[in-house]
């Protein structure tokens, strides 16, 4: 296995954790958002009004088959729904070692409270009389009943909030071995 992948629903920690695991493992840190965003020359709500999520799916697609296809072993943070299209979690798991951030829904709505007009698939209207933060966790709860069977083809879960150092171990538990860079 070359690649540490992590996944997880939006504000799990994937970019955080990614970074610190990286330097961790002495190994370079990609957001696969990020490599999105710097190939279109566009961030992704300018993609997603420009292209759809059917638009947006395919680049990412296309990203994650680049990274898989690089030689040197990477740390790499996923974007929440990347498992979930175009047979991407197959793609993840033979090119490398996906890691599930599987946080509580009320730490993500905690999280994500603030965050939500820059992340398009999280900026779902409210119903009559749901505060923000209710209309949150119910987007989030059908969001991973939807991605769930996705989520559980990782090589390991974790869950609830985690540090490095936790992950770092549940990694050497789970027989994860880096190669050096």
């Amino acid at each position: 296995m070359n690649h540490l992948y992590l996944i997880g629903l939006p504000g799990s920690g994937k970019t955080t954790l990614g970074r610190q695991l990286a330097a961790h493992y002495g190994r370079e840190f990609l957001d696969l958002d990020a490599a999105i965003v710097a190939e279109a020359g566009q961030s992704i709500p300018a993609i997603f009004a420009s292209e759809g999520e059917a638009g947006f799916r395919a680049r990412e697609a296309a990203a994650l088959r680049a990274v898989a296809a690089r030689p040197t072993p990477l740390v790499v943070a996923t974007g929440g729904g990347t498992p979930c299209f175009h047979d991407n979690v197959a793609v993840l798991r033979s090119s490398g070692f996906l890691l599930w951030l599987d946080v509580p829904l009320p730490e993500l709505v905690r999280r994500l409270g603030r965050s939500r007009t820059s992340r398009p698939l999280l900026a779902a209207p409210t119903s009559p009389g749901e505060t923000p933060a209710q209309a949150l966790s119910a987007h989030l709860n059908r969001t991973l009943a939807a991605r769930e069977r996705f989520y559980h083809q990782a090589h390991l879960r974790h869950a609830g909030a985690a540090t490095a150092a936790a992950i770092i171990s549940a990694l050497t538990a789970a027989g994860f071995a880096p190669t050096p860079t």
